[in-house]
């Protein structure tokens, strides 16, 4: 008889419940990884994250199954919850949530349980070194960069040495370069860690860059899972053409260029023409 492969990075099964009358809303979620990254993808308010704080053990009203490597993390039908500090669950928020009095070595050393903190300069100094922020380790929240500040938050979501790895939307606001870089160093750390990442993104280009296995949210449902190419990078349309005028600078690292001429070219399902005008419809 040959022995059992490993057991897979995460299997999780989950009924979730917020919020009362018509304020109520519920998830229903099933995710599976082997290994490395998984995305949560979808438009926004269709209950990613709400997964992601029931994974991290920060939702009341749920009900399930969770397991990583084989270990249970919540169990209904056992009767088994583990409360958020004993999950050895890292978590990165969209809002870095720094400390702003306390130096980027303290607040990475925050994510430790208390009786670690004080003596665990060493290991604190090594995983600034790991992630780039060696030479910043005295400095204050308020002078990074918006990278820096995100390097620091997934800094002490590392710190604890996890399990798993949460990550809710962690380059949204920051610009085009600089979320290229981080992504780098994102996957860079996880295959050197060995550590299970979910990640929640609305932005299919960061899904296919990252991603391993990739499950659809939609109405607060897990519609479909696969591979991020199969269910959003067909989806992909691309525009060509003469910009008329200047291309215009937009906040949060977006741009607006007004075509004069343009080619678009993608799936014939996403691009339709009829009567003389142009319909492109995107999945969102």
């Amino acid at each position: 008889m040959s022995a059992p492969g490993p057991a897979p990075a995460l299997e999780a099964r989950l009924s979730i419940e917020v919020g009362d009358g018509d304020r109520a809303f519920a998830v229903e979620a099933e995710l599976a990884l082997d290994a490395g990254i998984l995305v949560l993808f979808g438009p926004s308010g269709v209950g990613k994250t709400l997964t992601l704080e029931a994974l991290a053990g920060l939702v009341e009203r749920v009900r399930g199954r969770v397991h990583v490597r084989g270990e249970a993390l919540l169990d209904s039908a056992r009767g088994l919850a583990l409360p958020a500090h004993a999950r050895r669950v890292g978590y990165v928020p969209q809002q870095h949530a720094l400390f702003p009095f306390l130096d980027v070595a303290g607040n990475v050393a925050f994510g430790l349980p208390r009786a670690q903190r004080r003596r665990a300069g060493a290991g604190v100094a090594a995983l600034l070194e790991e992630l780039g922020l060696g030479a910043l380790a005295a400095a204050k929240p308020a002078s990074l960069s918006g990278g820096e500040r995100q390097r620091v938050a997934l800094a002490r979501a590392l710190a604890i040495e996890p399990r798993l790895l949460l990550l809710d939307e962690p380059f949204a606001s920051i610009d085009h370069a600089g979320r290229a870089a981080l992504q780098k160093l994102l996957r860079a750390v996880i295959e050197r860690r060995g550590v299970p990442a979910v990640l929640v993104t609305h932005d299919a280009e960061e899904a296919i860059a990252l991603g391993d296995r990739l499950v659809r949210f939609e109405r607060g449902k897990t519609a479909e899972a696969g591979d991020p190419r199969a269910l959003v990078g067909g989806a992909r349309v691309e525009v060509r053409g003469r910009v008329a005028g200047e291309v215009e600078a937009l906040a949060g690292g977006r741009a607006r260029a007004r075509l004069a001429e343009a080619v678009v070219e993608g799936p014939a399902e996403v691009v339709r023409g009829e009567g003389g005008e142009l319909t492109l419809k995107l999945r969102p």
